[in-house]
């Protein structure tokens, strides 16, 4: 089990902190409380969240999740302040604290700066994993032309790229590079999540 501080902000959620951190915890129903996949241990700081409700303590009792201090990550919000939470093995941390989540290649800024100005309201280049695709999930690439609520936004490569919370574990130390084919250039990621691809290039599956 791995140890994490962090700093929620009021009304915030702790699954969305979890995943802006850069940690894949498992969410598989979003909040629906139809899995339990989210649950930690929160070691402090209990008091600064929402006391769990009487559908979130049945959850948690149909997973046998039964040590003090039990949470589904998805249904505490934040009254403010920090919070020490214990996450199951299964999660994956950041590479480093601080450390951006994905890297892109001087030639796929490069070419991403290009597709960038074609675009001159864009802010970010946004990465997001969508369900599709033969092997699963398809990636998407597309300029933002906003930054939204619970993206993690860093800069790689000189291109500013941006990423949603539900998107980042799947793209979790991801480099980002481009390939010749023939006449035509491409994108390809080499992303240690992905336990098959097609050859498209452009799917994967976990």
């Amino acid at each position: 089990m791995a140890h994490f501080k962090l700093k929620l902000a009021k009304g915030e959620r702790l699954l969305d902190r979890i995943l802006g951190a850069g940690i894949a915890l498992d969410h598989e129903c979003d909040g629906a409380l139809a899995c339990g996949a989210c649950r930690v241990i929160v070691r402090t700081g209990a008091q600064t969240l929402s006391a769990a409700g009487e559908d979130e303590l049945d959850m948690l009792d149909r997973v046998a999740a039964e040590e003090p201090g039990a949470r589904l990550a998805c249904q505490a919000l934040a009254d403010g302040g920090e919070v020490e939470v214990e996450l199951p093995a299964t999660a994956v941390p950041a590479r480093a604290a601080g450390s951006i989540p994905l890297s892109v290649t001087e030639r796929a800024s490069k070419f991403l700066a290009a597709q960038l100005a074609r675009h001159p309201g864009a802010v970010a280049v946004r990465l997001a994993v969508h369900p599709s695709g033969c092997s699963g999930f398809r990636y998407r690439v597309d300029p933002a032309d906003s930054i939204l609520e619970g993206d993690r936004v860093f800069e790689s490569g000189g291109v500013r790229v941006t990423v949603d919370a539900l998107s980042l574990p799947y793209l979790q130390g991801t480099v980002v590079d481009v390939v010749q084919e023939g006449l035509a250039r491409r994108l390809r990621f080499d992303n240690p999540n992905a336990r098959q691809s097609c050859g498209c290039g452009a799917s994967f599956g976990t």
